[in-house]
């Protein structure tokens, strides 16, 4: 699966919840309609519009499988982050067959999915929400710093 990465001044006002009973996370305010879900993990990267926009996030992400860490959220830009690929409106679609660890930093409160370590185009698609997207325009990994953290 490809992705693009478009630099703005601009990004989507939305907030980072995580529901530590329902152990998932959720952008607020939701939307209702979508046209398909790219799954990662089992977070859902949710797009509604014609031209593959990503503009919410939510889906199951249980703490107890996080690996502590101290890696930091790498320095971003503001901007979207869409899906390259002609997809059928209606499902949902995997990064990958197999899950990426999920890592961890009480300290900052930064959860990554992926390659903490990984390099490319760097963008903030949503309030504390980052995505990594290599020079093949593959997913690298995806940064999240949701209002309040479970205790772990």
């Amino acid at each position: 699966m490809k992705f693009l990465v478009e630099y703005t001044s601009t990004l989507d006002k939305k907030s980072l919840k995580y529901n530590i009973e329902e152990c998932s996370f959720d952008t607020e305010p939701s939307i209702k309609e979508i046209n398909f879900d790219i799954v990662l993990n089992k977070i859902n990267l949710t797009v509604v519009d014609n031209d593959n926009k990503i503009v919410q996030l939510w889906g199951f992400s249980g703490y107890n499988e996080w690996i502590k860490s101290n890696h930091e959220a790498p320095p971003c830009q503001k901007g979207i982050l869409k899906v390259l690929d002609d997809l059928e409106p209606g499902f949902s679609y995997c990064v990958s067959k197999d899950d990426f660890p999920v890592y961890v930093n009480i300290r900052t409160g930064w959860v990554c999915i992926g390659n903490p370590e990984g390099k490319g185009s760097v963008v903030e698609f949503i309030n504390n929400c980052i995505a990594i997207i290599d020079d093949d325009k593959e997913f690298v990994s995806l940064w999240l710093r949701p209002e309040k953290l479970p205790n772990i």
